[in-house]
C-alpha cells in the first residue's frame, strides 16, 4: 500500500520538528529533474503554462526500465516527457543503437545517472567569456551548462535556438529564459545537437575506443572520470544489445 501525498501533507506542520525531518527525507531522495523549478509538477501548482506544443511520441527508442537500468535509477523517475525528449533526439541526429550506447555512456557520466540535467555550479565563473558569447552582465548563469553534455554559453544556446528554427521548430525562451528552461524542456534534444555538431555521430559509426569518445566530449586524454564513462558504456552496450 502506497502513501497518499495529497492526504499526508494535509497534515503537515510546519512547526513539528518530525514533520520538517519527514520532507527533508523525502528531498533527499527525490531525482534533480523532479526538484527543478522547470518540473512539470512544480509548474502545475504554480499555474505555469510555458511549455511549448510538441507532438506526443508514439514510440521510444529504449524502454524506461532500460534506461533507468542504464543510469542506475529507477524507471518511475524518469517521467514521459523525458522520454518523448530522448525519442526526439535519436529521430533527429539519427542516432542508431550503437551511437545511442555511446552517447548514453558519455551522458550517464555527465550527468551523474541523470541526476544533473543543469551544471552544479551557478555559472558566475562564465560571466565576461567572450569566448562563449557571454557578453553581457548575467549571462554568465543565464547560459550555464544545461542539459546532460553541459551545452555552456549564449553562443552554443543561440546555435542551438537557430538550429530549432532551421528544423521548423523555433523556440525563443530557449534564449529568453536559458538554461533553466532547456535543461527541463531539450535536456536529451540540446545535447544531441551538441553530439552531431561537433561530429560525434560520425565518429561513433566506427566503432571507437571509449576512451577516444569521452576525450571528445572531455577534452582531454584519457578524459576525466574514464572510468565511470567506460562503466556507463558498458552498461549501455549490454542493455541495447549492441
Amino acid at each position: 500500500m502506497s502513501v497518499d501525498l495529497i492526504d499526508f501533507f494535509s497534515y503537515f506542520d510546519p512547526d513539528l520538528p518530525h514533520h520538517v525531518q519527514a520532507v527533508a527525507e523525502l528531498e533527499k531522495a527525490m531525482p534533480h529533474t523532479l526538484l527543478s523549478p522547470r518540473a512539470h509538477w512544480v509548474r502545475v501548482y504554480r499555474q505555469e503554462v510555458d511549455q511549448p506544443k510538441l507532438e506526443m511520441v508514439q514510440d521510444w527508442p529504449i524502454t524506461k526500465a532500460q534506461m533507468g537500468e542504464i543510469m542506475g535509477c529507477s524507471p518511475d523517475s524518469l517521467p514521459d516527457s523525458l522520454m518523448d525528449d530522448y525519442a526526439r533526439c535519436c529521430e533527429t541526429f539519427k542516432l542508431d543503437r550503437i551511437n545511442q550506447a555511446f552517447f548514453l555512456g558519455q551522458c550517464g557520466h555527465e550527468s551523474a545517472g541523470l541526476r544533473y540535467p543543469v551544471e552544479i555550479h551557478d555559472g558566475s565563473n562564465y560571466e565576461g567569456r567572450a569566448d562563449l558569447g557571454n557578453t553581457e552582465p548575467g549571462w554568465g548563469v543565464k547560459y550555464a551548462g544545461t542539459g546532460w553534455l553541459q551545452m555552456t554559453g549564449a553562443f552554443n544556446h543561440r546555435a542551438f535556438s537557430d538550429y530549432l528554427t532551421s528544423i521548423g521548430k523555433p523556440d525563443p525562451k530557449v534564449m529568453e529564459i536559458g538554461k533553466v528552461y532547456t535543461s527541463e524542456v531539450y535536456p536529451w534534444l540540446c545535447s544531441g545537437f551538441w553530439w552531431y555538431s561537433n561530429g560525434m555521430v560520425e565518429l561513433c559509426k566506427n566503432n571507437p575506443n571509449v576512451d577516444e569518445v569521452g576525450a571528445r566530449v572531455n577534452g582531454r586524454y584519457l578524459p576525466n572520470g574514464y572510468e565511470d564513462r567506460r562503466k556507463y558504456t558498458e552498461r549501455a552496450f549490454h542493455v541495447l544489445g549492441c
